[in-house]
């Protein structure tokens, strides 16, 4: 017993001294006096005042994986975005030197998790769900789709079918609307923050709710009468009937359109070695779109363009705000 306590004692006093912690290295931790998390999960730091996570301090702390895994934001098919995407994830393995492997990822919860965990190192998030990948996952935004007038943004836009007898805002009283996700920015947060600033409707009280999943899943619900309305944005059911998923756009009703957001933000993890984060970028800006799957996807953009969270996302944390006014209006 004498000598137990004795080990112990000489445990202590080593560790305090800086020469005993967890995993043996005999090195102090590193201490991250500037840590700013602000919005950011307690785990990530903002030093630099960007409101993104910073790479932690401590190097042996810093990722540069093998392989990488790639993910593009949640659809209803997303082997059909893994052939749009192939040309590209090939000019990141021949820029990276390394292999790069499709994740093809069904809810947006699963998608931060993914890089919250350290299991997906590349993304595409949507725009709304680009503040909670941001805060909880860690993701760095780095690029965005756009052309030559800078990122060619989307339209929230409320639709229903032209048999449901809903034309406007008001009416959407008493009937059901399909959301996409919670995470989601124009099939959750604005809609839900316009409906109430605008029209003074709220969720439970003046109309009802149902998820679909994702902005694919609400606009085949509508286009199926399976959903009276649904919040989506424009731009998906523009590249889904130019691709011949849907056979036509003049069956559905705009009750109505917000003003120009953001599209989908591609970056890293916080935790990637800060080197291999600017390699990733500069190999989104070097990729030459002309002739490829991403060029006819998306007929209006033809590059990667640098992306500043602060400024080019400040519309979306306003509507996120106003969303979570209407939450603590319901007490959710």
């Amino acid at each position: 017993m004498a000598l137990r306590k004795l080990f112990l004692i000489v445990f202590v006093l080593l560790a305090v001294s800086g020469m005993v912690f967890a995993g043996g290295s005999g090195e102090a931790p590193v201490v991250d006096e500037d840590c700013v998390p602000g919005e950011l999960d307690s785990r990530y730091c903002d030093r630099t005042g960007n409101l993104v996570a910073d790479p932690p301090l401590d190097e042996s702390q810093w990722l540069d994986p093998d392989t990488l895994i790639f993910a593009y934001a949640p659809v209803e098919d997303p082997a059909v975005y893994q052939e749009v995407f192939a040309e590209f994830i090939d000019h990141l393995e021949n820029e990276l030197a390394r292999p790069v492997r499709w994740f093809g990822v069904r809810t947006y919860a699963a998608q931060i998790e993914a890089m919250r965990a350290g299991r997906l190192h590349i993304s595409g998030f949507s725009s709304g769900s680009v503040q909670s990948a941001v805060n909880e996952g860690g993701f760095v935004p780095q690029t965005i789709m756009g052309n030559e007038n800078g990122f060619v943004g989307y339209r929230m836009e409320i639709i229903s079918h032209v048999n449901s007898g809903i034309e406007t805002p008001d009416d959407l009283r008493g009937r059901e609307i399909a959301f996409v996700s919670e995470s989601s920015n124009s099939g959750y947060f604005a809609p839900r923050a316009i409906l109430y600033e605008e029209f003074g409707m709220l969720p439970g009280e003046d109309y009802r709710t149902a998820f679909s999943g994702s902005h694919d899943n609400s606009i085949l619900g509508v286009f199926n009468e399976d959903y009276e309305a649904a919040a989506i944005a424009n731009t998906v059911a523009i590249r889904m009937f130019e691709g011949g998923r849907l056979q036509t756009l003049d069956n559905f009703n705009t009750v109505y359109a917000s003003d120009i957001f953001p599209t989908t933000a591609y970056g890293v993890a916080h935790n990637l070695a800060p080197e291999l984060q600017e390699r990733i970028k500069q190999a989104f800006l070097s990729f030459d779109w002309e002739g490829t799957m991403l060029d006819q996807e998306w007929e209006a953009e033809d590059r990667f363009l640098e992306v500043d969270y602060v400024r080019d996302f400040e519309v979306m944390r306003t509507v996120r705000s106003g969303s979570n006014t209407v939450a603590e209006i319901l007490g959710d």
